[in-house]
């Protein structure tokens, strides 16, 4: 923040600098005293904003945010029945949206093949949101990019 001080002389030396008349540049030192008065408030709402930040900083932290997210409050996938919508067909694979990071494939049933379209809504069981494994030798694990599921069936929309 400027001291106030440097903000008089500020005033000052920009009055002077513009040829101002004596009576000129008395008025512009009242005036100065005026700025120095709002330039105070001022400095005082901006003090107060940035305590005010740094307090909402550490009330929500990023693992409390996280901890209080709905996200969390759906807790484990595995073994939840979700619906999906189908959003590629390729052969007898069904690459479905479930909401999650991957989609999921499944196998098309033999029955009713070409009722499974994409747009497409099924009902699946998830067992296990994201494919990876940590190979012999590795240090990371290996993910498909795919999430696991069952097939219930297909779900019939209402008219």
């Amino acid at each position: 923040m400027l001291p106030r001080n440097l903000f008089r002389s500020f005033l000052n030396i920009q009055g002077t600098y513009r040829g101002l008349t004596k009576s000129s540049y008395l008025l512009n030192t009242e005036t100065s005293d005026n700025a120095i008065d709002s330039f105070d408030e001022f400095e005082n709402l901006l003090q107060t904003s940035i305590e005010e930040t740094k307090e909402e900083e550490k009330v929500k932290s990023f693992p409390k945010l996280l901890r209080e997210s709905k996200f969390v409050e759906l807790g484990d996938f595995k073994g939840r029945t979700v619906v999906g919508q189908i959003v590629h067909k390729v052969n007898n694979d069904l690459y479905v949206d479930v909401g999650l990071k991957f989609n999921a494939v499944v196998q098309a049933p033999a029955k009713d093949n070409d009722k499974y379209t994409v747009g497409a809504s099924v009902l699946m069981k998830l067992l296990d949101p994201e494919l990876s494994e940590r190979f012999l030798g590795s240090k990371q694990d290996l993910t498909l990019l795919e999430a696991d599921a069952t097939l219930l069936r297909l779900l019939e929309k209402k008219e």
